[in-house]
């Protein structure tokens, strides 16, 4: 188990996976799904956080979760109370990659978030910063205004910047860099199995997209029936993962992405924090981008007759468990 290897090289790991996180740090601090950081700070559930971080035996401490990509300037200065109280040196570890990846790859998670905009619209609305989902794009994947957030917290020193490899091309590099900084034996972290994070196709993104349309305001509990009615099947099966060609970044839209990526490289520099990896990768170069893939009506009303059957299958399976 990697928890025991991390442990073995002195880095212990307060909250062990995703459920964890949420219960333990992410909902006390105001956290809600697809709302991000809306809510009032729980007083009661903060309380325990420091005598979790000190009951946990390490000389580092790893806190690893996306989502602390989005906090608000009261949740960092929360934050800092904390690690202050439970007697520790807050540090913070910020992965990117470039937006030429970063866009596709976040339209088709927004997805699962019950978007229902088509891929080229939210493309122009990212452009312009225009309405809640650019929004919530620009909170999670501007690396200087995430590094401004934490910023009020944590001295430039102490906030490293990872740039996160291709996983094609260097599946160790980003787990050989995070250990790096870290400090733990990358070779002794269990690695996923199969595909990471497969994606959609352009195909199968537009059946989602539809999907999400056609509900409208029905399951209006996020968590309890749009989760667990769409997201989940969609996600694990149902909806098939690399079917059809992937998204792409349309050629349209590559001059501004380089563009704002080597200002904001540009910055980075200047402030002087750690980065590990290649910080010139996060500009993408003029064959990131290509002519998004088409397709036809046949090959969408194929690919949701193929998802329907799917989730008439697991009909079955679900009563039984």
């Amino acid at each position: 188990m990697s928890v025991d290897a991390l442990a073995a090289d002195g880095v212990g790991l307060p909250y062990v996976g995703r459920p964890a996180h949420i219960a333990g740090l992410l909902r006390p601090l105001g956290w809600r799904p697809v709302a991000g950081f809306a809510g009032e700070h729980r007083a009661k559930a903060l309380r325990n956080v420091p005598g979790t971080i000190r009951d946990t035996p390490g000389d580092v401490l790893l806190v690893s979760n996306e989502d602390l990509a989005e906090v608000r300037p009261e949740d960092v200065d929360a934050v800092a109370a904390l690690a202050d109280e439970a007697g520790v040196d807050l540090h913070v570890v910020l992965t990117v990659r470039d937006w030429a990846q970063q866009l596709p790859s976040d339209y088709q998670q927004f997805l699962k978030h019950r978007l229902a905009d088509s891929y080229l619209t939210f493309l122009d609305d990212v452009r312009e910063r225009r309405g809640a989902w650019a929004d919530q794009f620009w909170r999670r994947q501007d690396p200087v205004d995430i590094l401004d957030r934490w910023g009020r917290a944590v001295d430039p020193s102490r906030m490293h910047v990872i740039v996160v490899p291709s996983y094609s091309q260097d599946p160790e590099g980003v787990f050989n860099l995070m250990g790096e900084v870290v400090g733990f034996d990358a070779a002794s972290v269990t690695r996923p199995r199969g595909s990471v994070n497969a994606s959609f196709g352009v195909v199968e993104s537009e059946v989602f997209r539809r999907v999400n349309a056609a509900l409208g305001d029905r399951l209006p509990d996020y968590k309890r029936d749009y989760t667990e009615a769409v997201r989940y099947p969609f996600a694990n099966g149902v909806l098939a993962r690399s079917a059809s060609p992937k998204l792409t970044l349309p050629p349209e839209h590559l001059g501004w992405v380089q563009d704002l990526a080597q200002r904001t490289v540009a910055t980075i520099r200047e402030r002087g924090y750690p980065v590990h990896g290649d910080l010139a990768a996060l500009v993408p170069d003029d064959d990131s981008a290509s002519p998004l893939p088409s397709y036809d009506e046949a090959a969408v009303a194929e690919a949701s007759i193929t998802a329907l059957a799917n989730y008439a299958a697991r009909a079955p399976r679900r009563r039984r468990d």
